[in-house]
């Protein structure tokens, strides 16, 4: 199943994460140089031959430590790969909703064409009551309980094809297509016709945390956390704006020099410190209880998977089965020992075996979603395209986090 690329909330997404990128390339700039023009007009003059006015400018030059701003571009980075995996947590989103609706549309077709081959038995069967009843073999309470039962398959199935309609619609709408895109259009469900084989356990447990984006993007909030803390160590330091400026004062030259201290607060910005340090533990405890969080939902919906497809492999088994039957009542029929109302009544038990075998592996299929939502990894089926930022900044937090 193919990532799709219609729709508006990935588009979203990226124009968010371009503009994140571009605010962390504007944090690695220097504060810019300001230049005041200063015009001045004496009304008195020093004597008579001296210009009234005088003219000049002002610099303003600011200067910061370069840890200051190495601080500043690092947590500007992080919030710009924060942004960048919300790309890879939306796609998810999207690829997780359109896996539902295609397996919803799977399940309607599937209910469609098991009350169509019901109804064709159970017509087959009132034909075979009904001669039977001229015959006085059977009575007329069997043969309108047979009708019965049409009458009610019939009025499931007319609900069944209005409901792949709509599993067709929400598919488009998950796709971000419009439903004329979807008509005509042959869709396999190959894919769902068979369950893999659950992962180990270790391996759930190692790939939800490697490739969870909100584990990741939990990691980038303590970096940027820590990143703060460095910050406020670099302000214990005053910064300064040099101020040098030139007037030309009634005929003479003025040069001038200045300078602008600020001191911050608290000496040794103590308070401030202090207060990024617990935003950082803080940080860092959030991070530790969502990883178990992770952890555990991955091992619950890797319990469930396995207890699920054990049962789809029972009904699997009961189905064929029945088939056997069915090829077993067919021989006896071919040799004489069975009548075609034998022949027709195994039919339709069977058709009712595989509705429930159906049921199962679709039921074990939504489990399976849950599964993969929980390691955020196509279990089965195509691979979506992998999601890198192209960074190394992830790497970097995950190691920052795991040294507490």
């Amino acid at each position: 199943m193919d990532e799709p690329y219609y729709q508006p909330d990935l588009a979203v997404a990226r124009a968010q994460a371009k503009a994140a990128l571009a605010e962390s390339k504007l944090a690695g700039e220097r504060n810019p140089i300001k230049v005041t023009p200063v015009v001045l007009h004496h009304s008195k003059q020093l004597d008579g031959t001296t210009s009234p006015w005088s003219l000049g400018f002002d610099l303003e030059i600011p200067i910061t430590s370069g840890g200051r701003r190495e601080a500043i571009v690092e947590r500007a980075g992080y919030v710009a790969e924060s942004a960048e995996l919300n790309v890879g947590r939306v796609a998810w989103q999207v690829r997780s909703r359109v896996r539902s609706r295609f397996l919803d549309l799977y399940a309607a077709r599937s209910t469609v064409q098991s009350l169509t081959a019901e109804a064709q038995a159970r017509k087959a069967l009132i034909g075979l009551l009904e001669h039977r009843l001229e015959a006085g073999m059977v009575s007329s309470t069997d043969l309108s309980g047979a009708r019965v039962k049409l009458s009610e398959v019939q009025g499931q199935l007319d609900a069944a094809a209005i409901a792949e309609q709509q599993a067709k619609g929400q598919l488009a709408a998950a796709l971000g297509v419009p439903l004329d895109a979807l008509r005509g259009q042959s869709l396999s469900f190959g894919e769902l016709e068979t369950l893999p084989i659950a992962p180990p356990a270790t391996q759930v447990q190692r790939e939800a945390l490697m490739n969870r984006v909100d584990m990741r993007r939990a990691l980038l909030d303590y970096a940027s956390a820590d990143a703060t803390v460095k910050l406020e160590i670099a302000k214990q330091y005053p910064s300064f704006t040099l101020r040098p400026g030139y007037l030309w004062d009634q005929g003479d030259s003025v040069w001038f020099v200045a300078a602008d201290i600020l001191m911050p607060a608290v000496v040794g910005n103590v308070p401030g410190i202090r207060a990024a340090e617990a935003r950082r533990e803080a940080a860092a405890q959030e991070t530790i209880a969502y990883q178990a969080s992770v952890i555990t939902d991955a091992q619950i919906a890797l319990a469930t998977y396995e207890q699920a497809a054990a049962g789809a492999q029972a009904a699997t088994q009961a189905n064929r089965m029945q088939l056997a039957r069915n090829a077993q009542v067919q021989k006896q029929f071919d040799a004489g020992f069975a009548d075609r109302l034998e022949v027709t009544q195994a039919r339709l038990e069977a058709v009712n075996v595989d509705r429930n075998a159906q049921a199962a592996r679709i039921g074990s299929q939504r489990i399976l979603g849950q599964l993969e939502d929980a390691l955020q990894r196509p279990l089965s089926g195509g691979p979506l395209p992998a999601f890198d930022t192209g960074s190394e900044l992830t790497d970097k937090t995950r190691q920052a986090t795991a040294t507490r």
